[in-house]
């Protein structure tokens, strides 16, 4: 087992079997009143928690809602603060550890992570909510974990599915950190081993789902990727997917893999440098090309339609990027990001765009 920690992460965890080692875990940051968020596909594995754990837990959540809203997890932090909590854990994917940090940051309780997809989230200070409908996201050193426990046996029964369109959404992250403007030296290397390490282990999986090689190398190349996010400004693709996930409630890692491909198209031409890095990685003609044929060859989502985006709201979802800030290579069009959706859409390989 190992041990790390870095700038603007939390201290990692990362071992077969690290779970077993939460209850040491909560001592060392004595810790003595929990509250236990997990999802749905966590519930096994959270109630083998709660029964190690005991009288530590005072609260258990056993359902989240994507993107969480504020009308879902204002009760909760309520109730938290009602109960002295000094500890929220959260065991899951993308939706588990942002209720956590909702949690966290509203009643000022101290997180630990426990990630069962490769969401990212648990690397960083990022949170996001939905209030109004609009997906609204910032940054709090009250959010970064103060432990993550890596624990890869968790992954190793999902299907292909949620760890094909996961590993897309990671490397979303990397992908928008090597071109934000504050990325320095240790997150670009951090970003690039990161998409190299999904690409390689996604089509290992794809060969062989029992690949448990793999899926380790997999979820240590979340912790690559949700390192980068944390230390590096994201662009266009994040805020394209938070704005349509606030306002549709779209399945959140099928829409990063399907919009990847044309945010990067987007940017070509004022990130080429960087982006060109990312071909070499994935062995392709461009980046763009290169991220479609990975999502496809494993199975990943490559059309918003199959998610449910309706496509005639495309003009209101530009207004409201229009009036967001955010740093991206290229400026803001919004006729441009209007064919961004479009093609986002179709499913279209870029290559073959008319």
């Amino acid at each position: 087992m190992t041990a790390t920690s870095v700038t603007h992460s939390p201290k990692v965890v990362f071992a077969r079997g690290a779970i077993a080692n939460i209850k040491n875990e909560i001592e060392v940051l004595n810790k003595k009143r929990v509250l236990l968020i997990s999802d749905e596909s966590a519930s096994v594995i959270a109630s083998k928690i709660a029964s190690e754990l005991g009288s530590l837990i005072i609260q258990s959540i056993d359902h989240v809602v994507m993107h969480v809203p504020d009308e879902f997890s204002a009760p909760i932090v309520a109730s938290a603060q009602k109960n002295e909590i000094d500890l929220v854990i959260s065991i899951g994917g993308g939706s588990a550890t942002g209720l956590g940090k909702i949690v966290a940051l509203d009643a000022q309780i101290d997180l630990m992570a426990v990630p069962t997809t490769y969401a990212g989230s648990e690397m960083t200070t990022i949170w996001g909510r939905t209030r109004n409908n609009q997906k609204v996201t910032g940054r709090d050193m009250a959010v970064l974990p103060k432990t993550t426990i890596y624990d890869p046996e968790l992954t190793y029964s999902f299907p292909l599915s949620i760890s094909a369109n996961s590993g897309m959404n990671a490397i979303a992250h990397a992908v928008e950190a090597l071109y934000a403007p504050d990325v320095t030296s240790q997150v670009h290397d951090a970003a690039l081993e990161g998409i190299q390490v999904f690409s390689k282990g996604l089509r290992l999986l794809y060969a062989d789902i029992n690949n448990l090689d793999a899926r380790d190398e997999l979820l240590r190349g979340s912790m690559l990727c949700g390192f980068s996010l944390s230390n590096a400004t994201m662009g266009i693709h994040h805020k394209i997917c938070h704005t349509l996930g606030g306002m549709f409630d779209l399945a959140h890692a099928p829409m990063h893999s399907a919009v990847l491909p044309w945010a990067v198209q987007y940017n070509q031409n004022f990130a080429g440098s960087q982006l060109n890095e990312v071909a070499v990685v994935l062995n392709a003609p461009r980046a763009d090309i290169g991220l479609w044929d990975l999502a496809k060859e494993v199975g990943a989502q490559t059309s918003l339609k199959n998610i449910g985006y309706p496509l005639e709201k495309s003009e209101e979802v530009a207004d409201v990027i229009s009036r967001a800030t955010f740093a991206n290579p290229r400026p803001f069009e919004k006729q441009a990001v209007m064919d961004l959706l479009e093609r986002a859409y179709t499913g279209i390989r870029p290559n073959d765009e008319a």
